[in-house]
């Protein structure tokens, strides 16, 4: 079962994104949500639980998408630490419309990798 994570600095951003995506691409998905809460930022930590979480849930890989630049090092550094008890993808891809799009594949029943590259292709989403 795959599952998505999403890394913001902000937890609110993070909850917000996964009430949206759970609301197109159905309540059925694994999403879980990690980032500061008073103040903003996240850590490879709070990535952990993160992965913790939906490794509870029985999820065997995890697709993780990140708000900024130091939200995808504390998922890489995450990912390391995990040393392959799940399979960890760190997606490049926009927040909003690369996590959208990998919702929308998964709840078609796609695999992993095809959810990757439609978060991949995000990038060429116009939004006019």
């Amino acid at each position: 079962m795959t599952g998505i994570l999403l890394v913001s600095h902000s937890k609110q951003l993070a909850e917000g994104l996964a009430q949206l995506l759970h609301g197109v691409a159905g309540e059925d998905l694994l999403i879980e949500t990690v980032g500061g809460m008073k103040t903003l930022g996240v850590d490879a930590t709070m990535v952990l639980e993160g992965i913790d979480d939906l490794t509870d849930l029985g999820c065997t890989t995890i697709l993780i998408f990140g708000d900024l630049g130091s939200a995808f090092l504390a998922a890489e550094t995450a990912r390391d630490l995990m040393q392959g008890s799940v399979d960890i993808r760190v997606v490049d891809a926009p927040f909003v419309e690369g996590s959208l799009a990998a919702c929308m594949v998964l709840s078609m029943g796609s695999s992993a990798e095809e959810a990757i590259t439609a978060a991949e292709e995000a990038y060429q989403i116009r939004k006019r």
